[in-house]
C-alpha cells in the first residue's frame, strides 16, 4: 500500500466478508505481494491477525467504505476491484482483482469509471492497476503504459498541442 487513507465509514458500512483489499494490495510490513491473499484472512471475512496488524492495514479504507454515493454494488468483493485515493486525493486508484482482469470495464463501472476521470481536466488522475500493469483513465481515452516496476512514478494530465487540450501519460525513470 503507498498512502494510508484515515478516514471514516459512511452511515451502515462495514467490510463485512469482502476484504478484497487483502488479496489485491501489497503490503510490506507483512512481506505480501499483490494479487495474492494475505495469509491472515479468513475465509467469511475477517482478520486472523486483527489486534497485531501493521499500519497500512489499520488505516486503510476503501473509497466504497467512506463513500455515501456509492451503493452495494460497488463493494470491492462484488465490483471485482478495490478503489482508494492517494497523493493527497489527487490520485484515484482502481485496482482490480488479476483474477477479473475485465471487472472494471463491465457496467455500471465503467461508466461511472469514465465520468469519475473529467477531474483529469482539474489535475487529478485515475489510474486503474491489474497486478504491475498501470492504465491512465481520461475521459476520451485511456493510455496503458504496461508494467511497471515498484520504483517507477508515473505523471499524468494534459498538454495543449495545436490549441487543443490532448491527455498524457509517461513514466519516469524512478520515484526519487
Amino acid at each position: 500500500m503507498t498512502e494510508l487513507v484515515f478516514a471514516q465509514p459512511a452511515a451502515g458500512k462495514t467490510c463485512g466478508s469482502c476484504g478484497l483489499c487483502c488479496k489485491v494490495l501489497a503490503i510490506e510490513a507483512l512481506d505480501k505481494a499483490d494479487g495474492v491473499w494475505c495469509s491472515h484472512f479468513r475465509k467469511g471475512g475477517g482478520c486472523g491477525h486483527y489486534e497485531h496488524r501493521p499500519t497500512a492495514c489499520r488505516g486503510f479504507m476503501c473509497l466504497w467504505i467512506t463513500s455515501e454515493k456509492l451503493g452495494p454494488e460497488w463493494r470491492p468483493d462484488k465490483a471485482g476491484f478495490v478503489m482508494y485515493s492517494d497523493r493527497d486525493g489527487k490520485r484515484l486508484n482502481v485496482v482490480v482483482d488479476p483474477g477479473k482482469p475485465a471487472a472494471w470495464r463491465r457496467e455500471p463501472y465503467y461508466s461511472y469509471i469514465k465520468a469519475m476521470s473529467r477531474r483529469a481536466f482539474d489535475g487529478y488522475e485515475l489510474v486503474v492497476c491489474i497486478g504491475d500493469r498501470r492504465t491512465v483513465v481520461f475521459p476520451s481515452e485511456e493510455i496503458d503504459l504496461g508494467a511497471l516496476p515498484p520504483n517507477r512514478k508515473l505523471v499524468s494530465g494534459y498538454v495543449e498541442r495545436d490549441g487543443a487540450l490532448t491527455p498524457f501519460a509517461m513514466v519516469l525513470a524512478d520515484a526519487d
